[in-house]
């Protein structure tokens, strides 16, 4: 833990003339390792709970299962190390002052790390009863209605008791593991660090066109990631359409690409048209995913017949609908143009970077739902049917 030296703040001159504190930032050589260690730790009992009463479909490859599904799982484990990190900063202050300030942040992680670790657990027990249910439904031909009842029982009680289990695991192993994490990195646990600001004076429009411009720059930053993880879902179901549909692939393709294109533009300073592309690139391939799933797309080789609602298709509608409501919020604000300066807070670093993190972990999610096999043989969107849809 640091202490925090008299008269050791770093000032700079702000476009009034009088100094201003240096804005704290995200400390991501202490939430990467935190979030890395709780991942792969809670992922191993995760996969170890599977292959005790998991769906067989589930346990081949322990190993490359752990691997690869902690992996994909990181960013959500980062996510919920920077959401306890910024209500520490919120409580404290940009530096922990005290045992308590420090056994509390500590504590926090590792709740926030359970908290994201009981979520996915609790996922991963309910696929697993799915998967048990319709074997079980497969042998009502060979077995009595009621054998059947009770076995589709029993897998319910076994998943219950799995899941409990599971919880007392992950919560004993995550605060294990960050009082292991912070006492390797010499007792350290930061929950911002300082981000010293240029000497220079800076002239009072330029400043107040920045501090105009914070919330407008996070917006169009949380825009474009969406756009990517989006353009990366799609890209990732492109071989499983190839050999059922290419007219399919071809739309995704295309999709993928004018959503990256779009990204690229908002990281700059994107006009009218950018915004309006944006959204658009957004809109239409909601409205056929609805269509898809509600009544069926009249042309295809499923025409009229409704596909099944899948992870990867549900990860990319959330970042498509973000998206699209961003834009949207984005070209009020430019037909208004208020000039109400919005003011930049002590946390809005971290409030940056969990909205960023949040996109990330959503796309990891969809583009792992979209490859077969890598989730469990979790269904992806072409597996029935084969669309111009997610």
């Amino acid at each position: 833990m640091t202490a925090v030296p008299a008269g050791t703040a770093n000032w700079s001159s702000s476009g009034t003339g009088a100094p201003a504190p240096a804005r704290p930032a995200v400390p991501w050589l202490t939430i990467i390792p935190l979030a890395a260690m709780m991942a792969y730790a809670d992922g191993f009992w995760m996969v170890s709970l599977r292959g005790a009463v998991g769906a067989i479909e589930r346990t081949q490859e322990p190993f490359a299962s752990w691997l690869r599904e902690s992996t994909v799982l990181l960013p959500a484990f980062v996510l919920a190390v920077i959401a306890a990190v910024t209500l520490a900063l919120r409580w404290f202050g940009p530096l922990l002052a005290g045992k308590k300030a420090f056994l509390t942040t500590a504590l926090l992680v590792a709740a926030a790390g359970t908290v994201a670790g009981t979520v996915i657990l609790a996922a991963s027990e309910a696929w697993d009863y799915a998967l048990q249910h319709d074997l079980m439904g497969s042998l009502h031909h060979a077995s009595s209605v009621q054998s059947v009842e009770q076995l589709d029982q029993a897998s319910l009680g076994l998943q219950l008791t799995a899941f409990g289990y599971g919880v007392g695991l992950l919560l004993v192993t995550n605060l294990v593991v960050t009082g292991w994490t912070v006492a390797i990195r010499g007792g350290r646990l930061d929950v911002s660090r300082q981000q010293k600001a240029t000497p220079r004076r800076t002239p009072r429009r330029a400043v107040t066109g920045r501090a105009r411009t914070v919330a407008t720059d996070l917006r169009q930053t949380l825009a474009a990631v969406a756009l990517f993880g989006s353009a990366a879902i799609h890209l990732a179901v492109i071989p499983d359409h190839l050999s059922h549909w290419v007219v399919a692939s071809a739309f995704f393709l295309a999709l993928a690409l004018a959503e990256v294109a779009g990204g690229v533009l908002l990281l700059g300073r994107p006009g009218l048209n950018v915004l309006v592309a944006v959204a658009v690139a957004s809109v239409v391939p909601l409205v056929l995913w609805v269509w898809s799933r509600t009544s069926g797309l009249p042309f295809g080789p499923n025409s009229n017949a409704p596909e099944p609602v899948g992870l990867a298709d549900v990860a990319a509608c959330l970042l498509e609908l973000g998206t699209l409501v961003i834009a949207l919020v984005l070209l009020r604000a430019r037909r208004r143009e208020t000039g109400e300066p919005e003011r930049r807070t002590a946390a809005s670093a971290h409030l940056r970077a969990l909205a960023v993190v949040g996109a990330i972990a959503i796309g990891s999610l969809g583009v792992a739902g979209a490859v077969p096999g890598w989730l469990g043989e979790l269904p992806s969107s072409g597996d029935t049917t084969h669309s111009v849809t997610h």
